[in-house]
């Protein structure tokens, strides 16, 4: 499992995450794990929908852009903690324990022995980064992220994400705005595969979103903002060792579990500065996870 985190780092430069001990979805019930990873599932759907636009004009005849976007998300510390289910009899009763962006996980004294969770990432905050490009014509943009789904020793994964968008305020040439529309959708696989089925573990992520935005160019100066309904789910599947031997009947299995991310609808707001064909931009995006955004892009 802590080699599916390595291509994690790999794709999303997120070390700052993975080289805390990884995220322990092995050691949980499926009814746990579904509570623990939920914030990395809000998490995905919030950090793939950020960054995709810092205009709404899009070009009349033909455009190009490659844009490099880092973001900076707030965890919220209602998503940091989930209320502790055993289902186990007897015992001191259990409140709250870590989700991955948590701390420390907390036990549970039961007539059975103690059911220890696992601890999280210990994460307020995420910084991560996104390339992409982007291509247009006749109004009409397609935007593009991907890295090919490749094979390293026991780990596959690989990620694809694409954007369509169109000006629609090309329609009503006396509007003193642009307006665009857009469609979102990303996805991303990680997993581990390897002879001792004990290893298993396999994320997929993905992602919806569609939005509707506006920007106003004064001089060198864009300013922009949207409004963008959005939903996340994350498929996981995993072996389930039972380290504490407290669900004989549960353990060495494989569980399939799907989440939904806490995804549905953010407002974002930003500026942008356009210099000849070299643009910077920074938003906010108020969400479950508010989330600000930084990007460089070279347009053409």
């Amino acid at each position: 499992m802590k080699k599916s985190f390595i291509i994690i780092l790999i794709f999303l430069s997120a070390q700052n995450i993975f080289s805390q001990g990884g995220i322990r979805v092995d050691n949980l019930p499926s009814w746990e794990a579904e509570k623990y990873v939920k914030p990395l599932a809000t998490y995905l759907g919030t950090y793939f929908n950020t960054g995709t636009y810092h205009s709404a004009d899009v070009a009349d005849f033909f455009g190009f852009k490659f844009n490099i976007v880092g973001m900076f998300t707030l965890i919220p510390e209602s998503q940091r903690t989930f209320k502790a289910d055993p289902r186990v009899e007897g015992g001191d009763a259990l409140n709250e324990t870590a989700t991955v962006f948590g701390n420390k996980g907390e036990y549970y004294l039961s007539n059975n022995g103690f059911v220890i969770y696992p601890s999280g990432l210990g994460l307020k905050t995420v910084t991560l980064g996104i390339y992409q490009i982007s291509g247009s014509l006749f109004g009409t943009e397609l935007m593009l992220r991907y890295f090919p789904t490749l094979k390293f020793k026991d780990i596959k994964a690989g990620l694809f994400g694409f954007g369509l968008k169109h000006e629609v305020s090309r329609y009503f040439p006396l509007l003193p705005l642009d307006i665009s529309v857009q469609l979102l959708y990303n996805t991303l696989l990680i997993e581990n595969k390897t002879n001792d089925p004990s290893d298993y573990v396999k994320f997929n992520s993905k992602n919806f979103a569609f939005n509707l935005h506006a920007s106003k160019s004064i001089g060198v100066l864009i300013l922009y903002g949207g409004l963008q309904y959005e939903s996340s789910g994350l498929d996981v599947s995993y072996y389930f060792k039972d380290p504490d031997g407290i669900y004989p009947s549960l353990a060495n299995k494989v569980y399939d579990i799907s989440v939904d991310g806490d995804n549905h609808f953010r407002f974002t707001v930003g500026s942008a500065l356009k210099l000849a064909f070299f643009v910077l931009n920074v938003d906010a995006n108020i969400t479950s996870q508010t989330t600000y955004s930084l990007g460089m892009s070279f347009e053409f």
